[in-house]
């Protein structure tokens, strides 16, 4: 029932000739319970004129607004009746309706109403230019943003500004001589899949690749000569990197083992660099030229 009656205060909070209000009977309220005598809790009672009255109606919000409407008469809290309740802008009009004859208010009140009517087709117009115009920015927004991808790790440069900040997963590809297109195309397919899975899981991780033998030093330091494919995930930030052991098909068991701490991590050796790589053009390795004797 207090909610309700916290919603009835509000309704009539600027209401004259209605207060809503509540009494502690086993506290500061003894004497006025009694002096109304009250028996049993919750009690409601109405003064209406003076006079206190029983209330025997339901004790829901609908209920007790209705016994309300119907015996306390609620007035405006600006009133010809209540003019000292009103602000200095409302009293003008009021007084402004108070000096007009019946014809006039009736000619003013339209006025108002078709004017109010206007406003809410402005208004709902203006809604709908609003969503449209949340939906371009929405687009306009999305127009700046990249589609992370597997990118190809080409200097160091760009090594260290994907991985800024995250976990990067490479992956070190058979040379193109050894694997042609359509195989390095099935490991970078394992590779998206395993990336948007990650997306799929909330988990921001970078995903590159490089050619064996392209980064050679690299691969020396983070001991990666058992061949290829081999898939490390490295984090700068942490300076901790761990290798995976498994088979190339297994990476996405490698990114749960990472983030589970299954798998064993080390320092980041000193020196580790990328080296300026070329960019792969998506074709098969061109045969080896023929030296003539």
């Amino acid at each position: 029932m207090e909610p309700d009656m916290e919603k009835l205060k509000k309704d009539y909070g600027d209401t004259p000739n209605v207060v809503i209000g509540h009494c502690d009977c086993t506290s500061n309220c003894k004497g006025k319970c009694g002096e109304y005598q009250v028996q049993g809790f919750p009690t409601i009672k109405l003064k209406v004129d003076g006079r206190i009255e029983d209330y025997n109606g339901g004790r829901d919000y609908s209920s007790m607004k209705r016994e309300i409407e119907q015996k306390m008469n609620p007035r405006p809290a600006c009133s010809l009746d209540s003019k000292d309740a009103c602000a200095p802008e409302d009293l003008k009009i009021l007084e402004e309706s108070e000096k007009m004859n019946k014809a006039e208010r009736a000619t003013k009140i339209k006025e108002v109403q078709q004017e109010i009517k206007d406003a809410r087709n402005q208004a709902k117009e203006l809604e709908k230019k609003a969503a449209k115009l949340t939906a371009s920015l929405d687009l306009i927004k999305a127009g700046g943003q990249t589609v992370e991808k597997v990118e190809q790790l080409l200097n160091d440069a760009d090594w260290k500004a994907h991985c800024e900040g995250r976990t990067c997963i490479v992956a070190f590809l058979p040379h193109i001589y050894d694997d042609q297109a359509v195989g390095r195309n099935k490991h970078l397919k394992i590779l998206d899949d395993a990336l948007k899975a990650s997306k799929k899981d909330g988990k921001d991780l970078g995903f590159l690749w490089s050619q064996g033998g392209d980064q050679f030093e690299l691969e020396e330091k983070l001991g990666l000569q058992f061949g290829f494919p081999a898939v490390i995930g490295i984090n700068f930030k942490k300076d901790r990197f761990g290798v995976h052991r498994g088979t190339f098909d297994q990476v996405g068991s490698f990114l749960t083992s990472l983030s589970r701490g299954g798998t064993p991590l080390a320092s980041i050796p000193k020196g580790v660099k990328a080296e300026k790589a070329t960019a792969w053009d998506g074709k098969d390795a061109a045969p080896p030229a023929e030296e003539d004797l």
